[in-house]
């Protein structure tokens, strides 16, 4: 058995893929730019309370203590995190790659390489730069796996020199988007990149290449979502230096630049979109004051806002159009390289509807309404976007759900049907007439007929999904199921032989694809979570497979990623967690519940978690359980409130552990130890908050006493636990890759070689204890053998 012995300890830390600063230290004023130097990472610095040797000798409730009493982390201590990280050397075994291959991921940005043939290259959102030059059929990797894998945007200059931008600017709405490490270049197609400054951007909007000068260069600094972030705006380079000038102050420190577009006849004029937007673990603010399109005619020395709009679109129901207001959410902006005095501009509101959409024949001096260019999806903060044709100043298209398409200027618009959801990147090839890329949430398309309808070709190879769960059969370790970002939850009921079986992984549920679930009595029985806790079983028997959604549950709030547990003493009991702990003994087809009505587990909402738009209704809710093997009444049940609970009696009487110096954090996993219902390990993450500490802690009294155990970890989100009771070993799924414990010793290690720097948001082990499996965000799903004694 684990017993309590290791000390609390830790050291400031923050996500390897997701490294931002946490202080703002203010924008320069409207008429003085500033300079931040693309310099080498300062040397190594010691931190307070740091032996001379590098090893951690603070407690772990130092970071906490920082945040909470709103001391600064300073960009020296978040680099001195990731040297941490890098300190944990892998341990033997090698990650090997098992899909899917053949679905696709989100795609946040695209180039077409002019000088090769069939040649393009590809962002993605938590996948790092893919290349492909069979075009768009098949990718190989063009990044290093060991560096973040967050990408917000990519770009190629006349000398074909790369820029890539580091962290994604698109917030989500239920789940996570990831922050980066600044801006790369490389200038041999990928195969080596440098670090190019901005490391304290947090995530990167846009970056665009003047077409006359490759070495003048400019980039959106969208900001960190949820915490802090020192450089935000539109920052420009000039003659191939390393000192970005920051051209286009914020206004406030939730503002952060998100779009560009650079007039190719004249680059001195350049148009940049700044967006208001921040979020906390319940609350979604997607607009406000610092909003607003902007244009400047000296190559970024000066800059005029453009809110000149001559009438109000339907859309707009407050009449504001693009001047300050708090309702005004991302704006996106494209002009016409056939007719650059052409410019099209979208904009949304704060909740991400619709705000407007404009055209200008006069360079943006005035702007006219003009028709529906959003398909009123709702989620305008997720797109942004509109892209023109090169030849056709009047056939533009637009980011939405479905891709958006007008042929006369923006007047009409209709669906150009056949790719998956969720657009994000665009761009036509310039040696192939009608030739166009497209990138969204399910990977990378082309169409060789000018992006008509049903025209789009779907890649073939593409193994960057983001996986949110993970479940492996216990009686076979090559059926798994992993539910993933936009496409649905997905199976391999064959041999897992690697990416170059793409026959392997094929749905069996849509939306976004949340916890799955693989009945361990009997594997032809299995279950799928999309968004919201949308749930059900199937069945497969004789041939056939039978659907059964999940029956009637009573809970008023339910978040995005709604847990979902079976019972380990009995595998037709089955329990949900919305706002209330509900129980099914029938495998989901009814549900009882077992808590307290209302607010009693998870607490109220709190008036500045309070989300008042489409996404109300997600925050305080229960977000992972765990049932005890050995006595079935004692369930663990953890929200996203930071609350912890035990009931001994199936539900008649809770204890709360809240307060007892557990984190008041989002809860991520609670795995109760299989042989004593006492033992029981916790994990939480305050990403939401700002707040990256490494927070594991264990009891082994049934809650009575906790125990910080998190150890030299490096300091980010534990996403999942995962315990190996027969070889008494604890493995820990985190956004810096997954780490393990033997026997409770002081340290952890990080777990093998080769897993690309990308989050870990599960991990599962096999029921012959052979192989651990890694659902990654951003990289599919990954294997590597376990010791054996």
């Amino acid at each position: 058995m684990r017993r309590p012995t290791l000390p609390l300890i830790g050291t400031v830390g923050v996500l390897a893929l997701a490294v931002s600063a946490f202080t703002f230290q203010g924008p320069a004023s409207s008429d003085q730019a500033t300079r931040t130097s693309a310099g080498q990472m300062s040397p190594s610095l010691q931190l307070p309370g740091e032996e001379e040797d590098g090893g951690p000798a603070e407690p772990a409730d130092y970071l906490t203590q920082k945040f909470t009493s709103g001391q600064e982390v300073t960009t020296a201590q978040i680099k001195q995190a990731v040297q941490q990280a890098k300190t944990l050397k892998p341990g033997d075994g090698t990650w090997e790659l098992v899909g899917p291959a053949n679905i696709g991921g989100r795609v946040t940005d695209l180039v077409v390489d002019p000088t090769h043939p069939d040649t393009l290259y590809i962002a993605a959102s938590g996948g790092g730069i893919w290349k492909s030059t069979d075009a768009g059929n098949t990718f190989e990797p063009a990044w290093p796996s060991e560096y973040t894998q967050t990408i917000g945007a990519l770009a190629m200059g006349s000398d074909g020199t790369l820029w890539a931008g580091t962290g994604e600017a698109n917030p989500s709405g239920g789940g996570l988007t990831y922050f980066g490490d600044g801006v790369y270049k490389s200038t041999d197609g990928g195969k080596r990149w440098q670090q190019w400054g901005l490391t304290d951007s947090g995530a990167i909007g846009k970056i665009v290449v003047d077409p006359t000068n490759p070495k003048n260069i400019f980039v959106a600094a969208a900001g960190n979502l949820s915490g802090s972030a020192s450089e935000r705006g539109i920052y420009r380079l000039t003659n191939g230096g390393k000192d970005w000038r920051l051209v286009l102050p914020t206004p406030n420190n939730t503002t952060g630049g998100v779009d560009l577009a650079i007039d190719p006849t004249n680059p001195k004029r350049i148009f940049a979109s700044l967006w208001d937007h921040q979020r906390n673990s319940g609350r979604r603010l997607y607009g406000g004051v610092g909003s607003g399109l902007y244009r400047s005619d000296d190559g970024g020395d000066t800059w005029k806002r453009l809110e000149n709009v001559t009438g109000r679109h339907v859309a707009d129901s407050t009449g504001t159009g693009l001047q300050s207001d708090p309702g005004l959410g991302r704006i996106g902006v494209a002009l016409a390289p056939s007719d650059p005095n052409r410019i099209y501009v979208i904009s949304g509101t704060t909740m991400g509807a619709d705000k407007g959409f404009y055209v200008s024949d006069d360079g943006g001096d005035t702007f006219v309404p003009s028709g529906r260019a959003g398909g009123n999806s709702g989620f305008e903060w997720w797109f942004g976007r509109l892209w023109v044709d090169p030849k056709d100043k009047n056939h533009v298209f637009n980011a939405d759900v479905n891709l958006r398409e007008s042929k006369d200027g923006g007047a009409t618009w209709a669906a150009s049907s056949g790719p998956h959801a969720d657009q994000h990147a665009i761009q036509w090839d310039p040696n192939v007439p009608d030739r166009v890329y497209l990138g969204n949430d399910g990977g990378v398309y082309r169409s060789d007929a000018n992006g008509a309808t049903r025209s789009w070709i779907h890649a073939t190879y593409e193994p960057w999904n983001q996986s949110y769960h993970l479940a492996v059969a216990m009686d076979d370790p090559n059926r798994l199921a992993t539910g993933l970002q936009d496409n649905g939850s997905n199976r391999t009921w064959t041999n897992t032989a690697g990416p170059s079986d793409l026959t392997q992984w094929n749905s069996y549920g849509g939306g976004d694809g949340h916890y799955v679930l693989i009945d361990p009595s009997d594997h032809n029985i299995y279950y799928e979570c999309s968004q919201v806790g949308v749930c059900s079983r199937h069945e497969d028997a004789n041939g056939s497979s039978r659907t059964i959604r999940f029956g009637k549950r009573a809970s008023s709030r339910i978040t995005t990623d709604a847990p979902i547990v079976l019972d380990p003493n009995d595998p037709s009991i089955l329990y949900f967690g919305g706002n209330i702990l509900e129980r099914s003994t029938d495998r989901g087809t009814t549900f009882t519940q077992i808590s307290p009505p209302g607010d009693f587990l998870t607490g109220p909402v709190p008036d500045e978690q309070d989300d008042k738009g489409s996404y109300g209704g997600l925050y305080s809710a229960i977000t992972a359980i765990g049932v005890a093997k050995t006595n079935g009444n004692t369930i663990y049940v953890g929200t996203d409130t930071g609350r912890l609970w035990k009931t001994t009696d199936l539900g008649a009487n809770w204890t709360e552990f809240t307060g007892k110096g557990l984190p008041v954090r989002w809860v991520n996993s609670i795995v109760v130890d299989p042989a004593n219902a006492d033992h029981v390990f916790v994990a939480y993450s305050g990403y939401r908050e700002g707040d990256y500490a490494a927070n594991i802690w264990e009891t082994t009294d049934g809650g009575n006493g906790w125990q910080n155990i998190s150890g030299n970890l490096p300091n980010a989100p534990i996403e999942m636990l995962a315990y190996d009771q027969p070889n008494d070993q604890l493995y820990a799924a985190t956004d810096f890759g997954v780490f393990y414990n033997k026997n409770g010793k002081k340290n952890w290690k990080r777990f093998g070689n080769g897993l690309p720097n990308t989050p870990v948001l599960d991990i599962k082990i096999t029921g012959d204890g052979k192989t651990l499996y890694a659902a990654t965000f951003g990289r599919s799903v990954w294997q590597i053998p376990l010791p054996q004694k």
